[in-house]
């Protein structure tokens, strides 16, 4: 086993790349997949870390088929509460005959149902998007070359496109990627798109790299662990998770002219790419805020009433969900209902859509009368959406309700709390106003408590929002 010491040190010369942490998203990518094995781990990779605003991924017929592909992608967006990542079920070459059964016994057991397959996902997602768009390609370029073939207006938005495959010593590609269909290639290459061929070579993770997940307390890692579940790890070769390395860390890899005006990445040799896995697995405890550096966990810097439940807390929900409901609370100057349930929505929304701060703009129908009122001040610190910034407006529709219309890149949708948690609220503080009355001081210490205790402590973010999209 390589040195944990040593791995320590690694990671922390390494440039922080957070993970589902609150902070500006450097890249927008829209991911093209076959669902094998290797994407799996890749796409894991991808929805940790919080450099992307992951605007659509799109399945392709490879190791597996298009329909099974998708299916697949559905279950995974689902598992990591990203089900607003707009999902498309692309085309199948030409050539395909069938699915890697490997492949499918991998994925059949987390299989479930999921988000909703849209039509013209990939272009609807680089058409609408208001930055530069990387396109990544996990298998054949069968969906690419129709988009361009249908949408040659789409070029302009393209950054450019990574895609893996073998390459031989004419510089040329080969492999499996590129065998499916030779025809796609082509018409990507001929289209003028700035186009990365990614060889992977033979990288090899290290055969004890499953030993060192169990460690990192993140949905991620336990989610990668739980997949990987009593299969060994010796001799599994990096291939498409290296994409995500790619765009992340472009210095640990080689960049050269290929044969037909595209460019051949290779790794180097000396980079720790396992090392960079753990560190991408593990970043979501890593944030650093703009003054403060970090909100106490424990001890005597927290209340009396919250420091008993704050380990609890953090362990069921994470530490940017406590750090946006601490300041939200101290914004607010009490510690209510409906502006923790705001801090929740606020987060909700941003990890649903896999996007970083300021790519959203809202809508809010909870008012200027409390408490519902009260959401607004924790959805503008749980999304990052401040009044002053611009991001946020309240609606003077008079339709008052705890719920707020989220635009994104040309997509509205409406976040609400559930019926049955609105009845529940409505409920509590109503037997609370009729036991000790509104201006009472108990009353509000009664507030406090079933805001910690209940609200914050008991009603998980995934639980009770309920989200339309037109």
């Amino acid at each position: 086993m390589r040195n944990f010491f040593f791995i320590l040190m690694l990671l922390m010369a390494l440039p922080a790349v957070d993970a589902f942490a609150h902070q500006r998203a450097k890249y927008n990518v829209v991911i093209d997949t076959d669902c094998g094995m290797d994407d799996f781990r890749a796409l894991t990779y991808f929805m940790a870390s919080r450099d992307f605003n992951i605007n659509a991924v799109q399945s392709v017929g490879g190791v597996l088929d298009a329909e099974n592909s998708a299916k697949c992608l559905s279950s995974l967006l689902e598992v990591f509460h990203h089900e607003g990542i707009m999902l498309g079920k692309g085309l199948n070459p030409k050539s395909y005959k069938k699915d890697c059964s490997d492949a499918m016994d991998f994925w059949k057991e987390h299989l479930c149902s999921g988000p909703k397959v849209r039509e013209n996902a990939l272009y609807d997602a680089i058409a609408n998007s208001r930055k530069p768009v990387i396109y990544v390609a996990m298998g054949p370029l069968t969906n690419l070359a129709d988009l361009v073939e249908k949408h040659p207006d789409v070029v302009s938005k393209l950054t450019y496109i990574v895609w893996t495959t073998r390459t031989n010593d004419k510089r040329l590609p080969c492999g499996f990627n590129y065998n499916l269909d030779k025809s796609a290639f082509d018409k990507v290459v001929a289209s003028g798109l700035k186009l990365k061929v990614l060889d992977a070579g033979n990288v090899l993770y290290p055969d004890d790299f499953l030993s060192f997940l169990p460690e990192i307390a993140t949905p991620y890692a336990r989610t990668f662990a739980s997949y990987y579940e009593g299969q060994k790890f010796s001799s599994v070769r990096f291939c498409d998770d290296l994409l995500p390395f790619y765009i992340l860390y472009p210095e640990l890899f080689e960049e050269s002219a290929g044969g037909q005006n595209f460019s051949i990445l290779r790794p180097k040799q000396d980079a720790y790419f396992d090392v960079i896995a753990t560190r991408v697995l593990n970043a979501v405890e890593t944030e650093k805020g703009v003054i403060i550096t970090e909100m106490p966990r424990s001890g005597s810097m927290l209340s009396a009433d919250v420091a008993p439940l704050s380990e609890q807390i953090l362990a069921k929900y994470g530490y940017t969900e406590y750090k946006l409901v601490l300041l939200t609370s101290e914004m607010h100057s009490h510690l209510g209902i409906y502006s923790i349930i705001g801090a929740k929505m606020g987060l909700r929304i941003l990890e649903y859509l896999h996007v970083g701060l300021d790519e959203v703009s809202i809508v809010s129908n909870a008012g200027a009368e409390p408490p519902i009122s009260c959401l607004n001040d924790g959805l503008q610190i749980g999304a990052g959406t401040t009044l002053g910034y611009g991001a946020i407006t309240i609606s003077a529709s008079g339709d008052v309700s705890p719920s707020a219309v989220v635009t994104y890149n040309g997509r509205k949708l409406l976040f609400k709390v559930k019926d049955d948690v609105k009845r529940e609220i409505a409920s509590d503080v109503m037997a609370l106003i009729q036991k000790h009355g509104l201006e009472s001081d108990v009353y509000w210490s009664e507030i406090r408590r079933l805001a910690i205790e209940k609200y914050w402590k008991e009603k998980s973010r995934f639980e009770i929002f309920e989200v339309e999209e037109n």
